[in-house]
């Protein structure tokens, strides 16, 4: 065992905590945060991006001549330093001789909620939101317009800013992603400024289609279907972060939404990928970098991955804010509805597209599917200091006040298990 691996730690509140692990206990992984170059100079970076993109023209030759410009952010739950990003895009625009007036600003929020004024200033500053028009994305507003098809012929309407604009530009970032095999790319038009209707379609139709997953695009019907509906869509470039497992700025990739996106997704994989020797009886692994609502749940896909089945999975979240009463209510009463068979309760609702949490976002639904189809292949254990145990129950895991506590918890699997611990569970992609 490595020095590291002597000293195994989880990310916890942004920083390393320490642990001992119990006695008898074989750590065949220990998957810390590596060593990267976080960029030093966003503005220089994004400049060089955008001035020798991947597949495209250099950003000022694409929109020279161009009426109108729409430039879709993604929302806070990502945590790319989007601000500054879209500050340097801005200013690429404005020496091309694009004017603010031509520009608007549309946060592609697909489903989630909307920003506040607070953290549009905070993310933006007040010097972008007094000169260009920044829009929050209403995925229910009525007005949104056609714009492409999915697989199964259902229309896809988008916001009527990015439908009308000359040239789409796309800020996002790529990381791993559930269903998508990674972020960024297409996502920032579909789902991100798309139509309540069509996301649930999307989603609830391709999810535990064969060839989707964590890391995949080859053969995933998922993100085929997000690349196809964002070039038909008219997606022309993307300007995307490349994230490390620290959840820094590792690179920046501009260009062609499919072409840069695959570039970008072959850098990221080479940054975060992690080499799993078996599947392991237990895995620790935490909720970092995610922290807010559904999100909290997406560690557990890279876990369910290097975990037999059988196995425990101790999921260490970190929590902003109170998980809403519907969400929590209604793990409820699938529990009581499912029982043994939440795996099949979780397919009958996915291909009729019946939503689990009625009247809730599509990502509050994705949490509730993908957590309850998990719960049927594994123990669950959850540590928060900001989940209480009555919420805990109510969702279905197993809780512990603590590490210790959660390692007592798993004992029943064996004296000596093979053991897994992903310091940094949302930002890692495992090969087997």
């Amino acid at each position: 065992m490595t020095d590291e691996m002597s000293r195994p730690f989880i990310m916890h509140r942004g920083q390393p905590l320490y642990f001992h692990p119990p006695r008898g206990w074989h750590i065949r992984t220990f998957a810390g945060v590596g060593d990267s170059s976080p960029v030093t100079d966003l503005e220089a970076a994004v400049e060089a991006s955008v001035n020798a993109p991947v597949g495209s023209p250099p950003l000022n030759t694409r929109v020279k001549g161009a009426g109108r410009v729409a430039v879709l952010v993604e929302d806070l739950t990502r945590a790319s330093p989007k601000g500054r990003i879209l500050k340097a895009v801005l200013r690429v625009l404005t020496q091309a001789g694009v004017t603010p007036e031509q520009v608007k600003v549309v946060i592609a929020l697909g489903t989630h909620r909307g920003l506040t004024q607070k953290e549009l200033e905070a993310t933006f500053g007040n010097e972008v939101l007094s000169q260009y028009e920044v829009i929050n994305h209403d995925c229910h507003a009525p007005d949104l317009v056609p714009a492409g098809h999915l697989g199964s012929g259902r229309v896809v309407r988008i916001h009527p800013a990015v439908y009308e604009a000359d040239v789409k530009i796309g800020i996002g970032s790529i990381f791993p992603h559930p269903m998508n095999g990674f972020g960024g790319g297409g996502k920032i038009l579909f789902p991100g400024v798309s139509d309540f209707d069509s996301i649930v379609a999307h989603h609830f139709e391709y999810t535990f289609l064969p060839g989707t997953g964590l890391g995949k695009t080859q053969g995933n019907p998922f993100y085929q279907s997000v690349r196809d509906v964002a070039t038909s869509a008219g997606l022309d470039f993307i300007v995307n972060s490349i994230l490390d497992r620290r959840d820094q700025l590792f690179s920046v990739v501009a260009g062609d939404p499919v072409q840069a996106h695959a570039f970008g997704m072959e850098r990221s994989r080479a940054l975060i990928s992690e080499d799993f020797p078996l599947k392991a009886d237990i895995t620790l692994t935490t909720s970092f970098p995610y922290t807010e609502g559904p999100q909290i749940v997406k560690s557990l896909a890279p876990a369910a991955m290097v975990t037999r089945e059988g196995g425990c999975i101790i999921l260490s979240a970190e929590c902003e804010g109170i998980l809403p009463g519907p969400f929590i209510q209604s793990f409820e009463r699938f529990h009581a509805a499912y029982g043994q068979n939440l795996m099949q309760g979780v397919l009958d609702h996915f291909s009729s597209g019946r939503l689990i949490m009625e009247g809730g976002a599509v990502d509050y639904n994705m949490a509730l599917g993908m957590t309850l189809a998990l719960m049927d292949r594994f123990k669950m254990i959850l540590v928060s200091e900001d989940i209480p145990k009555a919420t805990a129950d109510k969702m279905g895991f197993l809780y512990a006040r603590d590490l210790d506590q959660a390692f007592a918890l798993s004992s029943p699997l064996g004296s000596q298990p093979d053991v897994h611990i992903i310091a940094a569970g949302g930002v890692i992609l495992p090969v087997l």
